[in-house]
């Protein structure tokens, strides 16, 4: 697996990558739609640069949640999408990254759905492996990407689906690969501790415990 640990000043200057695209295209939107919790530093930055060239336009911020009914059948919902604020305009829905694309496609539905005039879509990341490419994106990978929003979520994750490997590997596969610091897997060992999750903190411990 290959990853990249991004740094917010990294993001922001992607950030600012994807704003020179948009623009560049002659594209103004009506409306920003940040979708959270991955949308949420791309839609500000993008804020804070259209605010800076004097453009002002008004945000929204939606949720797309899964759940999973009891025949085990998954469906995803938008929430929060206000159809007073987005009919009749244009709108660019705002994400970090289109890793299968799925969130996007059925955002984007939602939005033509409730009236929007034209909805084009944005992030930061795009996967080759995606089933819908945005309209805008500053860069393609297909690392395992890092978001420092998602830090220790991504190291539970990690962690998770190595849980049944020699943790002096999973610990090397952290450290080396991931690049996650000896201090972020402390404050993991920390959160682990309050949330009282005593199987991780048992592997990290031991993982730990070799170094």
């Amino acid at each position: 697996m290959h990853y990249i640990k991004p740094s917010y000043e990294e993001l922001r200057n992607l950030a600012f990558t994807l704003y020179t695209k948009i623009r560049e295209s002659n594209y103004l939107p009506d409306v920003n739609v940040g979708i959270g919790r991955g949308g949420l530093f791309v839609l500000r930055s993008l804020q804070d640069f259209f605010i800076a060239g004097k453009v002002k336009i008004p945000y929204l911020v939606i949720a797309v949640e899964r759940y999973v009914g009891v025949n085990r059948t998954s469906s995803i919902k938008v929430k929060y999408l206000n159809s007073r604020v987005i009919k009749g305009k244009r709108v660019l829905l705002i994400d970090d990254v289109a890793d299968q694309g799925i969130s996007l496609k059925v955002s984007k539905e939602e939005c033509i759905k409730k009236g929007a005039k034209d909805v084009k879509t944005a992030t930061l990341h795009l996967k080759p492996s995606s089933q819908f490419v945005p309209d805008f994106y500053a860069i393609v990978t297909d690392a395992w990407i890092i978001y420092p929003w998602e830090l220790y979520e991504t190291i539970r994750q990690i962690i998770e689906a190595n849980i049944d490997k020699d943790p002096r590997e999973v610990y090397w596969e952290l450290t080396s690969k991931a690049n996650v610091l000896p201090d972020e897997l402390e404050k993991f060992r920390r959160i682990l501790q309050l949330e009282n999750k005593k199987e991780l903190l048992s592997f990290l411990e031991l993982m730990l415990k070799e170094h």
